[in-house]
Protein backbone atom coordinates (compact mmCIF):
# COMPACT_ATOMS: atom_id res chain seq x y z
CA UNK A 1 0.00 0.00 0.00
CA UNK A 2 0.93 3.37 -0.66
CA UNK A 3 0.98 6.19 2.06
CA UNK A 4 -2.29 8.34 2.06
CA UNK A 5 -1.43 11.62 0.06
CA UNK A 6 -3.16 13.67 2.33
CA UNK A 7 -0.93 15.62 4.41
CA UNK A 8 -2.98 16.85 7.02
CA UNK A 9 -2.23 13.94 9.48
CA UNK A 10 1.06 15.51 9.72
CA UNK A 11 -0.34 18.46 11.07
CA UNK A 12 -3.17 16.25 13.15
CA UNK A 13 -0.29 14.22 14.56
CA UNK A 14 1.02 17.46 16.26
CA UNK A 15 -1.68 19.23 17.09
CA UNK A 16 -4.00 16.55 18.14
CA UNK A 17 -3.93 14.06 21.39
CA UNK A 18 -2.67 10.89 21.06
CA UNK A 19 -5.89 9.01 22.64
CA UNK A 20 -3.65 5.59 22.49
CA UNK A 21 -1.07 3.50 20.18
CA UNK A 22 -2.10 -0.20 18.90
CA UNK A 23 -0.53 -2.52 17.75
CA UNK A 24 -2.22 -4.32 14.76
CA UNK A 25 -0.46 -7.53 12.65
CA UNK A 26 2.96 -5.62 10.71
CA UNK A 27 1.57 -2.59 11.92
CA UNK A 28 0.94 -0.18 14.17
CA UNK A 29 -1.67 2.13 14.95
CA UNK A 30 -2.26 6.03 16.04
CA UNK A 31 -5.52 7.09 17.72
CA UNK A 32 -6.34 10.89 18.16
CA UNK A 33 -8.73 13.19 19.15
CA UNK A 34 -8.89 16.49 17.63
CA UNK A 35 -10.13 19.44 19.05
CA UNK A 36 -11.65 23.40 17.82
CA UNK A 37 -8.94 25.20 19.48
CA UNK A 38 -11.10 28.28 17.95
CA UNK A 39 -14.38 28.68 16.98
CA UNK A 40 -12.93 30.53 13.63
CA UNK A 41 -11.04 27.45 12.39
CA UNK A 42 -13.47 24.06 12.74
CA UNK A 43 -11.50 20.95 12.17
CA UNK A 44 -13.28 18.43 9.79
CA UNK A 45 -11.73 15.58 11.64
CA UNK A 46 -12.72 14.37 15.76
CA UNK A 47 -11.05 10.98 15.42
CA UNK A 48 -8.37 9.15 13.34
CA UNK A 49 -6.88 6.13 13.28
CA UNK A 50 -3.68 6.45 11.26
CA UNK A 51 -2.22 2.90 10.74
CA UNK A 52 1.57 2.74 9.87
CA UNK A 53 3.77 -0.38 8.54
CA UNK A 54 6.08 -1.10 11.10
CA UNK A 55 9.48 1.04 10.53
CA UNK A 56 7.49 3.01 8.62
CA UNK A 57 6.64 6.61 8.92
CA UNK A 58 4.12 7.85 6.60
CA UNK A 59 0.35 5.93 7.13
CA UNK A 60 -0.98 3.72 4.20
CA UNK A 61 -4.51 3.85 5.86
CA UNK A 62 -6.58 6.50 7.94
CA UNK A 63 -10.02 5.88 9.17
CA UNK A 64 -11.78 9.00 10.58
CA UNK A 65 -14.82 10.28 11.90
CA UNK A 66 -15.46 13.70 10.34
CA UNK A 67 -17.31 16.54 9.58
CA UNK A 68 -18.74 16.49 5.47
CA UNK A 69 -18.62 19.49 3.59
CA UNK A 70 -22.07 20.18 4.18
CA UNK A 71 -21.56 19.61 8.18
CA UNK A 72 -22.86 15.76 8.18
CA UNK A 73 -20.74 13.39 10.58
CA UNK A 74 -19.57 10.69 8.76
CA UNK A 75 -17.01 7.61 8.47
CA UNK A 76 -14.24 8.00 6.46
CA UNK A 77 -11.48 6.36 4.66
CA UNK A 78 -8.17 7.27 3.20
CA UNK A 79 -5.96 4.88 1.47
CA UNK A 80 -3.02 6.62 -1.06
CA UNK A 81 -5.21 9.40 -3.18
CA UNK A 82 -8.50 8.40 -2.53
CA UNK A 83 -11.03 9.51 0.35
CA UNK A 84 -14.43 7.80 0.38
CA UNK A 85 -17.09 8.23 3.17
CA UNK A 86 -17.96 5.18 4.16
CA UNK A 87 -21.24 5.54 6.33
CA UNK A 88 -23.02 7.98 7.82
CA UNK A 89 -21.72 8.18 11.56
CA UNK A 90 -23.83 9.70 15.31
CA UNK A 91 -23.23 13.35 15.87
CA UNK A 92 -21.30 12.65 19.34
CA UNK A 93 -19.80 9.27 18.38
CA UNK A 94 -18.17 8.39 21.25
CA UNK A 95 -14.34 7.19 21.11
CA UNK A 96 -14.85 3.46 22.39
CA UNK A 97 -17.79 3.18 19.24
CA UNK A 98 -15.15 4.30 16.72
CA UNK A 99 -12.22 2.12 17.71
CA UNK A 100 -14.47 -1.14 17.43
CA UNK A 101 -15.57 0.45 13.78
CA UNK A 102 -11.98 1.72 13.13
CA UNK A 103 -10.12 -1.51 14.11
CA UNK A 104 -12.91 -3.93 12.75
CA UNK A 105 -12.33 -1.61 9.47
CA UNK A 106 -8.53 -1.72 9.39
CA UNK A 107 -8.19 -5.41 9.92
CA UNK A 108 -10.37 -5.53 7.23
CA UNK A 109 -8.24 -3.70 4.63
CA UNK A 110 -5.33 -5.17 6.05
CA UNK A 111 -6.35 -8.37 5.44
CA UNK A 112 -5.07 -9.46 9.54
CA UNK A 113 -6.92 -12.14 10.74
Amino acid sequence: MEPIADLSWMKDLLTGQVVERIPLGDYRAVALQMEDSDERRHNQYHYRLLIFPHRENKPVLSLNLETSLLGAPCLTEQTGSEHQILADAEEEMAYEKFRRWALERARAELHLG
